[in-house]
């Protein structure tokens, strides 16, 4: 079970790396002119798969996935699991704050209304790769037992 966990977990988080580097690739964007609707309708698109898989991912996270395995195995890891969650949280706000604003800008005379829901982005991109690292280090620190890594 904690295979096809892993196995399942890890597929996943690599989709959703492939997605956070279109985001970035598109971001990149240089628009030529004041008309920026083409970029704006890519990145709305990308905003709902965004959002969808972010909701994917954590669910499987946090419902009968890593977190409750290492919740299991190592029950002094359980307030590092909880923080983790809350930040989940905290990212599903602001990926629903992000693409409802995308949705909002209506003109062209949104332009630094848009500018800055990219920068909101792209920082909330980087504090997702955070969060992975953190992931990982922590299933790291719950398993390595298994592995032998706990002995001296």
């Amino acid at each position: 079970m904690i295979q096809d966990i892993t196995q399942q977990t890890e597929v996943e988080s690599k989709m959703f790396g492939l997605l956070m580097e279109g985001v970035r690739s598109t971001m990149a964007w240089k628009v030529q002119g004041a008309d920026f609707s083409r970029k704006l309708s890519t990145l709305r698109f990308m905003a709902q798969s965004f959002q969808r898989h972010l909701e994917r991912l954590f669910a499987l996270e946090e419902y009968d996935g890593y977190m409750d395995l290492v919740t299991k195995k190592s029950p002094r890891l359980s307030r590092t699991v909880d923080a983790l969650k809350l930040e989940h949280n905290q990212f599903r706000a602001d990926t629903r704050r992000i693409a409802h604003g995308l949705e909002r800008i209506s003109s062209p005379m949104d332009k630094a209304k848009f500018s800055a829901l990219c920068d909101e982005w792209l920082d909330l991109l980087d504090k997702l790769d955070a969060h992975g690292r953190k992931e990982t280090d922590l299933f790291q620190e719950a398993f390595e037992q298994d592995r032998g890594g706990g002995e001296g």
